[in-house]
């Protein structure tokens, strides 16, 4: 991601729009832009969102042709969600990769090349993204999580899996556990987002955790069919609600994975982002790293590896460090052993 892994967003006292911008070269998104009523540059202020600009980048279907998608284009009961396999088909457990916010399949192509020799992986785009339809508004983790079980079956893809997902694609990842959990054997999760991480808040004007901006709102069910997201709608983010019903289940359940072999990788660097000093964020900094800490307190069979070298994207500037996880992991699932000490 650009500005050493800090999504950027533009925004204005009113908004009207979110739309991603073009990619970059390599594939990988921009920052999403959001657009204000007005288009005088004296309105807009350049805000830094750790993890809610890449969400809200999600939420909206790119414009950019990718060429033709690389992987298969499954109807999963209305829109149609891309996935690319790689592999020996009969291999098991299959590994499914859940993308960070904004971000997509193409993420993940340096690690399925370093596993397709031994490992079956699979790589999917969120509805609205990469060579993915745009699926039904509002686009809840429920509604991505509902509609990933459906990609699944409609695609043949068997339990058992083992589930890997980046910043906030980790949200994803412990919510389908939490409603499929017999079809999950194993997790790896990569610089996880958490209901906890730190964001700027522009109407409070301050940092504030993700769970702590929940308004109290029934999250809606998920469904197949109904009209396509067109772009960000503030009272269609259920984000923050979202994460604090996470919060109270971990808060009943401390290891909502249960015995599954967990293995969580964190970024060794995190910059602060422009506009802030090393003093100014260092309590910041400090929190996002007890958080990503803490996630390895998910499942009583679990290790944490900082990989030192690597930003927030890790599957990007470390994909071997990624693949190397994901094959102890699914090693461990197996062999019906534990994961080795650190």
């Amino acid at each position: 991601m650009p500005c050493g892994g800090w999504p950027a967003l533009f925004v204005s006292r009113k908004i009207t729009q979110v739309r991603l911008s073009p990619f970059l070269p390599d594939g990988r998104p921009r920052p999403a832009r959001i657009l204000p009523e007005s288009e005088e540059p004296d309105l807009l202020r350049f805000v830094l969102i750790p993890v809610l600009g890449a969400a809200l980048a999600g939420f909206a279907q790119s414009s950019i042709p990718l060429g033709p998608a690389p992987g298969e284009m499954v109807d999963v009961g209305g829109h149609r969600l891309h996935i690319r396999c790689v592999g020996p088909h009969d291999a098991k457990p299959v590994v499914i990769f859940e993308a960070g916010g904004g971000a997509f399949s193409k993420d993940w192509a340096a690690v399925q090349t370093l596993l397709e020799k031994r490992v079956r992986t699979c790589a999917y785009d969120r509805a609205g993204l990469g060579w993915s339809d745009p699926g039904p508004a509002p686009r809840t983790l429920a509604q991505e999580v509902f509609e990933l079980h459906a990609l699944l079956k409609s695609a043949k893809i068997p339990s058992p899996l083992v589930l890997v997902g980046q910043s906030l694609g980790a949200l994803d990842v412990r919510l389908f556990t939490q409603h499929y959990g017999n079809d999950v054997a194993g997790v790896v999760l990569v610089d996880p987002a958490d209901e906890s991480s730190m964001l700027f808040n522009v109407p409070a004007k301050r940092w504030m955790k993700l769970r702590d901006q929940a308004r109290g709102r029934r999250i809606p069910a998920p469904r197949r069919t109904g009209p396509p997201s067109t772009g960000y709608k503030p009272e269609e983010d259920y984000l923050g609600d979202e994460a604090q019903l996470l919060y109270l289940a971990r808060q009943k359940n401390p290891t909502p994975f249960g015995d599954r072999p967990l293995l969580v990788l964190a970024a060794g660097k995190r910059p602060p982002p422009p506009g802030m000093t090393e003093d100014s964020y260092k309590d910041i900094r400090r929190a996002i790293d007890q958080d990503r800490a803490e996630a390895a307190h998910l499942s009583r069979d679990s290790r944490f590896v900082l990989d030192v070298n690597s930003g927030h994207d890790i599957q990007i500037d470390d994909p071997k460090a990624v693949a190397e996880a994901v094959a102890e992991v699914v090693a461990a699932v197996k062999n019906q052993t534990k994961l080795p000490p650190d």
